[in-house]
This record gives structure tokens, sequence and C-alpha cells, in this order.
């Protein structure tokens, strides 16, 4: 059976970020980068109002999902998160659910695409057999990106958001 690769590879404007597993010690630099980012990037990753400083409860799950999670780093500051989770009760089929965000300077470098890149290929690892993206319907630049790489993903609307499940094989 012939593999077909997730989203292909980066930029290489991404070369100057480290990438790395994220860590229980990264709570203060992932609650910081969270601090800084605008309302509307915040909004487009969690759906709701996440104030500011964010709350503990909301940091957590991002460094100790079901899956894996993952930090990019400049000069010691987190400037990105992307992590996969286990989709319970979507289907049968076993789905990994992809998340990231960006800070607002360093969104458009290809750094957003090399982070989902990499928990979609772990999440393959783990046993997903599907991914699973929820979008909002205005997040254009999110939208864009899904669609040149998965061109023919399945898509459900869900009120304001918009779902695609992309198979990994």
């Amino acid at each position: 059976m012939k593999q077909t690769q997730l989203i292909p590879p980066p930029p290489r404007r991404t070369d100057d970020f480290v990438v790395r597993r994220a860590a229980p010690d990264d709570h203060g630099k992932l609650s910081a980068m969270l601090d800084g980012l605008s309302e509307l990037s915040l909004y487009f990753r969690f759906q709701t109002a996440v104030g500011h400083p964010p709350r503990a409860a909301l940091i957590e799950p991002l460094l100790n999902s079901s899956g894996d999670s993952w930090v990019a780093e400049r000069n010691n500051h987190v400037v990105a998160h992307a992590m996969w989770a286990w989709a319970h009760g979507t289907t049968d089929t076993p789905t990994a659910e992809l998340a990231a965000i960006v800070a607002d300077p360093y969104q458009g470098r290809g750094l957003g695409t090399r982070m989902l890149n990499l928990a979609a290929t772990q999440a393959r690892a783990a046993g997903a057999e599907q991914l699973l993206l929820v979008v909002s319907t205005a997040n254009d630049r999110t939208l864009r990106l899904i669609r040149r790489h998965w061109p023919n993903a399945p898509t459900e609307r869900d009120g304001p958001l918009i779902n695609f499940t992309i198979p990994t094989t």
C-alpha cells in the first residue's frame, strides 16, 4: 500500500527555530507565548476567550495530551505549539485530532506546517488511521493550508467550524 505524505516538507525559512517535544517545565514559556498572542489567534486555536494570563487549566492539556505535543523555540522563547490527541467518540476508526498555534510575528514562515507535519507523522506512528482538524470558517490562512495539501479531504460543517477528516494512508 502506498503511503502518502501528510504535509510536504516545510520551507527552509524555519531553520532558525528549535522544535522539540514539549515538557512539563514548558508551562511558563507556553503561558507567556499565549499571553502575547492576538485575541484573533487565540480564538482561532481555542474557539473561546482565553484570558490573560491563560489559566493553568488551559495549558496543562497542551503539555499532557492523550497523544503528544511539541514546542518551537527561538532565542529561548516558545513561539509555537503543536499537538495531537486521540479523538474519542468520532468513529470506530482510530482518529487523532491535530492542533497548532504560532505566535503572530512568526506566522506565514512555514513553522505551523512543520509542526503539524511532525504531529501528523507521530499520530500515524501511534496507530491513527485518520486525522481530524477542526477549523473556524473565518480562519482563511488555515483553511487555505488544508485545502492546498488535502484538496479532497472530507469536510463536515459544524456551525462556525469545519471538521476535516484526512486518511493517514
